[in-house]
């Protein structure tokens, strides 16, 4: 089992305020699921704003789920190879709107895959991202309010390395999958994909943060999106 290199990581990303805190993990129930603990602890601890804002741009990797899931709870199988991440956001916007960052994570996915591999993908709103017709990642976007502040946890788990001849990756009766592995045929580095959707999504959600708009974000796709 191949552990994730933060330190490779920190070399390929250029992202300002995204990733500078990582925790690896070989194996965990649900990245979601620990980044919600880490909120919870601190929330107890009742410090200022400034310590809650520490947690901001933190990423929980693992490289196995034990208990990975999609929205309704639907499981999703995460074995090694594949690339299962959260991304903790301290909300800068209203907790109505964080809807909208689900969409502006898949877009910045698929601007990095696009620039990495020259590989056109489709968003089936607001959740998925296939290629052709085969599933290759899955979000999951979760809202952790307290009376004061909110987080916003991104859940992403994205089929990078998997081999499909032997797993059966998010994949379910009706849903056929594949992996960037088997579409190129060649092995992905994981930290080098990683800091570009980082570096991708920080420019995208800072952008709606300072306009409130989504415009942008969606002429970047344009027909890519489907529903």
């Amino acid at each position: 089992m191949k552990i994730f290199n933060k330190q490779k990581f920190h070399d390929f990303c250029k992202a300002e305020n995204l990733g500078k805190k990582i925790f690896c993990f070989k194996i965990i129930n649900s990245t979601n699921d620990h980044a919600l603990l880490l909120e919870n602890r601190a929330l107890k601890l009742n410090k200022h704003e400034s310590f809650f804002k520490k947690l901001n741009g933190t990423v929980i990797i693992s490289e196995v789920q034990g208990s990975g899931r999609g929205r309704s709870y639907k499981k999703w199988f995460s074995p090694s190879g594949g690339l299962w991440f959260t991304l903790i956001l301290f909300l800068k916007i209203k907790a109505i709107d964080a809807e909208k960052i689900n969409i502006i994570m898949a877009v910045s996915i698929h601007e990095a895959i696009k620039s990495m591999f020259d590989l056109d993908m489709k968003i089936k709103w607001p959740n998925d991202i296939y290629f052709k017709d085969k599933k290759i990642c899955g979000l999951l976007s979760e809202l952790n309010n307290s009376s004061t502040w909110s987080f916003l946890n991104i859940g992403v788990g994205l089929n990078s390395n998997n081999d499909f001849n032997k797993t059966f990756c998010g994949k379910t009766n009706t849903i056929s999958a594949t992996s960037l592995k088997e579409i190129i045929n060649s092995n992905i580095n994981n930290e080098k994909l990683l800091a570009s959707i980082l570096e991708y999504f920080e420019i995208n959600y800072e952008n709606y943060v300072k306009t409130g708009d989504l415009k942008n974000i969606f002429l970047k796709i344009g027909s890519s999106i489907c529903i």
